[in-house]
């Protein structure tokens, strides 16, 4: 009996390990069917929200997101040491709601996000431009800064139609 339970425990274990992924790369592919199929609606770049949420404190990452039904772009700012999510309208550009940033990870993210662009000499606004004007005909749709070796670099995310490419650019 307790070789049958011990192969039970092993082999449901063995199934959490080959279906995780799957379902983490199915809900990856479930918020990139979304975000393609509202993109097209949307009249408000990145670079256009980024300027928008600088009323509310230093940008330092966007994205456009799916939160339930909502389309919308979310923009991390930080001000005054705090951290704070601004949720930008992609069809008007006008900020729909501020809230801070309290989810331990999300703090974390966003302490390294404003970490890796302290030591940036250009802005975000000037990657997208970069990007976008490299990749002719493709739509930012995230950008994220990371710390390398001494450098900040972005990730850029674009998309066009139901093809997406990541680059990264340096800010320094």
């Amino acid at each position: 009996m307790i070789v049958r339970k011990r192969l039970f425990i092993a082999a449901m274990a063995a199934t959490a390990l080959i279906f995780t992924p799957l379902a983490t790369a199915s809900a990856d592919e479930e918020f990139w069917a979304a975000v393609m199929r509202d993109l097209p609606e949307a009249n408000v770049s990145l670079d256009q929200a980024l300027r928008t949420s600088e009323r509310e404190g230093k940008p330092i990452s966007a994205e456009y997101d799916v939160e339930g039904s909502d389309f919308q772009i979310s923009v991390y700012v930080e001000k005054d040491g705090h951290f704070r999510e601004v949720i930008v309208d992609p069809k008007s550009g006008a900020i729909s709601t501020t809230k801070p940033i309290t989810v331990r990870q999300e703090v974390d993210e966003a302490q390294a996000q404003s970490a890796a662009l302290s030591k940036a000499k250009l802005p975000l606004t000037a990657a997208l431009a970069t990007a976008e004007d490299l990749n002719g005909g493709y739509r930012a749709v995230s950008i994220i800064p990371l710390l390398g070796d001494d450098e900040t670099v972005v990730a850029i995310t674009l998309m066009k139609g139901e093809v997406i490419r990541q680059v990264a650019q340096k800010l320094d």
